[in-house]
């Protein structure tokens, strides 16, 4: 198989597995027990926190262990919507309407069930949102803005040094969900020197296992506890933590920087090769999003009078896996939201495919791809007669 969805999730690396395997079997100790395997394993984790704050130029007080992104953008969203309650101010929030699923739902259930109200910012036909309208916003002190990092569909990269900026001078908290980023990009060419007020990371993104992440939480912000029942996490998130998990996703992140700038261009270059050796062969392709700020190994195309769905099958029956969008909605039937948002057509956005790129993908891989997909297009467009 040739693997191009590399934006839904890559293979576990193999410093990550090394790690873990210890607290899957011999040090198995719970992390609150006073006994040595449970001593261990509480250090393990401490260490681990320390290693990703690292990462970060931040605090290890300010990272909170989660199950993944989702589980972290829903505690950023509901908690901040209940602090602003609890002051007796109004739940209302901000975000755009090109982010994750974890995002638009949270803030939709949230809406449903009278937990606050939020307001959406436009994005452009590059997909990248527009602030045009954010000061009008910014007046009415949302309790929370959120703006993804870069985008899971397209791979354009948002303005959040701009928006971090703003939200600052009106004393608003940002928060971005950063799951397609850490380990991907600096931070520090998205956002300058400073952090979001929070931020969600999955491990699974960057070579670490699946089922665990985090959320940032800017020192003194005023956030709420997820889970009731234990002491864990400082009392914000109960329950044993997953210390395997943990370790694992510290590993993969000390690589993932280490080797993000040679691992970076690598993608860049394949992405642009494959993308070259399509508009050759299928020149009526084009790329949805941004040509150049844009993650370097994302590519969404449309083959206009082409079905993703069935281009989709004929693909992984030839041993091809890519994606018509995010992996969370990808067995839905539905055009992307992302795609309409940037004001693509419903006929354009279910004509629309994600190819992500991964450093392990060779030249060869890609050439090859690039044949089996003009392939399998040409082949649909000669039975709909396109």
């Amino acid at each position: 198989m040739i693997y191009l969805d590399h934006a839904a999730t890559v293979s576990l690396c193999p410093s990550a597995l090394e790690a873990m395997l210890p607290y899957l079997t011999a040090q198995c100790g719970n992390p609150s027990a006073l006994y040595e395997s449970g001593r261990r394993a509480r250090q393990a984790v401490s260490r681990a926190r320390r290693e990703i704050a690292e990462t970060l130029g931040c605090l290890p007080e300010e990272l909170y262990f989660t199950s993944g992104g989702t589980e972290a953008d829903n505690w950023a969203l509901l908690s901040m919507a209940e602090a602003a309650r609890a002051r007796g101010e109004a739940p209302f929030l901000v975000s755009a309407a090109i982010e994750h699923h974890a995002v638009l739902e949270t803030l939709r259930y949230g809406k449903e069930t009278g937990l606050l109200d939020y307001a959406l910012l436009p994005v452009t036909g590059d997909g990248v949102a527009a602030l045009s309208g954010l000061d009008a916003l910014l007046a009415k002190r949302p309790a929370l803005v959120s703006c993804m990092g870069a985008n899971n569909e397209t791979g354009a990269l948002q303005p959040l040094g701009e928006l971090l900026a703003r939200c600052r001078e009106r004393n608003v908290p940002l928060h971005s969900d950063l799951v397609q980023v850490y380990g991907q990009l600096p931070l520090k060419s998205l956002l300058g020197e400073e952090l979001p007020d929070l931020f969600s990371v999955s491990a699974h993104k960057f070579g670490g296992p699946k089922g665990v992440g985090f959320l940032y939480i800017r020192r003194g912000l005023a956030v709420g506890a997820l889970l009731h029942g234990g002491s864990q996490e400082r009392g914000r998130r109960a329950g044993t933590e997953n210390v395997a998990g943990i370790v694992g996703m510290a590993a993969a992140a000390k690589v993932a920087f280490a080797e993000m700038a040679e691992s970076g261009e690598k993608k860049r270059v394949l992405t642009e090769l494959f993308f070259r050796l399509l508009r050759e062969e299928l020149p009526a392709v084009y790329r949805n999003g941004s040509e150049t700020a844009r993650l370097p190994g994302h590519l969404n195309l449309c083959f206009p009078g082409v079905s993703a769905e069935l281009l989709l099958i004929l693909l992984d029956q030839a041993g091809i896996a890519a994606s018509a969008g995010a992996a969370c909605a990808s067995g839905a039937l539905e055009p992307s939201h992302v795609l309409l948002a940037m004001g693509r057509s419903e006929k354009e956005a279910r004509a629309s495919i994600r190819f992500s790129f991964g450093a392990e993908n060779t030249e060869e891989e890609v050439r090859k791809a690039a044949q089996i997909v003009t392939n399998c297009v040409k082949g649909l467009q000669e039975e709909q007669n396109v």
